[in-house]
């Protein structure tokens, strides 16, 4: 087993680990909305105004269903870090089956139907008819890739939970900088316009979880799984749903005030949407480093990663 690659977080000097373990995370939930955040800064600049205003728009719904799967899968991490902390290692595997198996579940009815009721949601939210058309084919195109963001955020929850929270951080700073390069190889080379802005993000975002799966495949032998660890089994299950469900709304509920707001400002026209951004952006930043905190006041509480491996 590969015992050099993981790491127990109950020995040692707690503030070291809390903030060795904590500050790793608000990096990557920082760099969560950089993928956004660079399509909409590369699509202003290259593709104009109103291409600017169509990605803006869909800014605070795509916060709101990305920030629910990075909470939901998150909270899937806890159970495990509990198993690996009693060095239960088959119950680590089991957990990291069962959880598996729901994310797939989770993930697949999440984005039939965010994909299937995309436009009705933009009508919702009354974006502005000029510019809906492109908002639609930006956001549906994130919304189908909801399995390539799951795919990141629940291998990377499984290697914090083993004590290993800057790994993920780094192949998440290396998929965004291969987001702005492949945004600008789609707009500038292929003229994919908002499509191709879309499809970089999808695209790194996979890249990242691949990544991760090849570091866990090579270096953990802990989480290599039998056949017997993705049969479901009613009590894991329940237990992940009764961690999982709680932080992906967690997560989730910092949007709300985002998709209010940008569903008032989407009243007044795609130019006051494009006027905007600038400070929707701020705001999305800013509930990043909320979900940071909650992250933090939960490692510190008996359901998080730290004290999860000592009880």
């Amino acid at each position: 087993m590969a015992r050099s690659t993981t790491k127990e977080l109950t020995s040692g000097s707690p503030m070291k680990l809390i903030l060795g373990f904590a500050v790793p995370l608000l990096f990557g939930m920082l760099f969560q909305q950089f993928y956004s955040l660079m399509d909409t800064i590369i699509v202003g600049r290259y593709l104009g105004v109103t291409a600017l205003a169509a990605v803006g728009a869909t800014g605070s719904i795509n916060f709101l269903i990305i920030g629910f799967c990075q909470g939901i899968c998150n909270g899937f991490g806890l159970p495990v870090a509990q198993r690996f902390g009693a060095r239960d290692y088959d119950g680590v595997r089991k957990y990291v089956g069962n959880s598996a198996i729901l994310s797939v579940l989770i993930g697949g009815v999440l984005t039939a139907l965010t994909v299937i009721f995309c436009r009705q949601i933009l009508v919702l939210m009354q974006t502005p008819s000029d510019i809906i058309d492109l908002s639609y084919n930006y956001i549906v195109v994130i919304f189908a890739g909801i399995p390539a963001t799951i795919l990141y955020n629940i291998l990377s929850s499984y290697l914090r939970s083993l004590g290993d929270s800057i790994t993920p951080v780094i192949f998440l700073i290396v998929a965004a900088v291969l987001n702005i390069g492949l945004d600008l190889f789609f707009i500038i080379c292929l003229h994919w316009e908002v499509f191709g802005a879309a499809f970089a993000t999808v695209l790194s975002q996979a890249v990242s979880g691949v990544l991760c799966l090849f570091v866990i495949i090579r270096k953990f032998d802990i989480l290599h799984l039998k056949r017997s660890d993705w049969v479901l089994d009613a009590s894991y299950v329940r237990n992940l749903l009764i961690m999982g469900l709680p932080m992906g709304l967690q997560y989730s509920i910092t949007a709300i005030g985002s998709v209010i707001l940008q569903t008032a400002v989407n009243t007044l026209g795609s130019g006051a949407v494009a006027a905007m951004i600038r400070c929707l952006w701020c705001a999305h930043l800013t509930h990043s480093v909320l979900r940071w905190q909650l992250t933090v006041d939960r490692t510190l509480a008996p359901e998080n990663t730290i004290v999860w491996q000592a009880v």
